[in-house]
């Protein structure tokens, strides 16, 4: 895992979270030790994209890849995703908002997302739509790749 700003303490707290509320701390404490301004990638994950889950996950790890690359600090939601899959299944919602309300809300508030990079597709993703529109609000700077 490439994850400069993670400490072995954040996947230990990782590994044992069970709730949303817990996902966010870790976020938030990982977000405190990155130099700003940073960035936060949006796309298609579990909604639109490629279709796939697999295939969705690998281009989002690719944007990732390539923001970095052109000097911009990323915070990588990329970790998160077993514990967001593992939520949602016992939660046996249709989409599960939570991920949008309770984790993604709290961080584009928070003032420490400087900028969101919007992937090739962003539009068929029912988060990346969300994103758009609630960075707009809080007035997030909006780029697309």
């Amino acid at each position: 895992m490439d994850e400069y700003y993670w400490t072995s303490v954040d996947f230990e707290k990782l590994s044992k979270a069970h709730t949303m509320a817990e996902l966010l701390v870790i976020a938030l404490s990982i977000l405190d030790r990155m130099p700003q301004p940073v960035v936060m990638i949006s796309g298609p994950i579990t909604t639109g994209g490629h279709g796939s889950l697999e295939e969705n996950l690998r281009s989002f790890a690719n944007a990732v890849r390539l923001v970095r690359v052109s000097g911009k600090t990323v915070f990588n939601q990329l970790p998160f995703e077993d514990k967001f899959m593992e939520l949602s299944k016992k939660a046996n919602m249709p989409y599960f908002t939570p991920i949008l309300d309770d984790f993604f809300l709290p961080i584009l508030k928070s003032g420490k997302i400087k900028q969101v990079v919007f992937m090739k597709d962003w539009q068929s993703s029912t988060g990346a739509r969300w994103e758009y529109t609630v960075a707009g609000e809080l007035g997030v700077d909006r780029v697309f790749i």
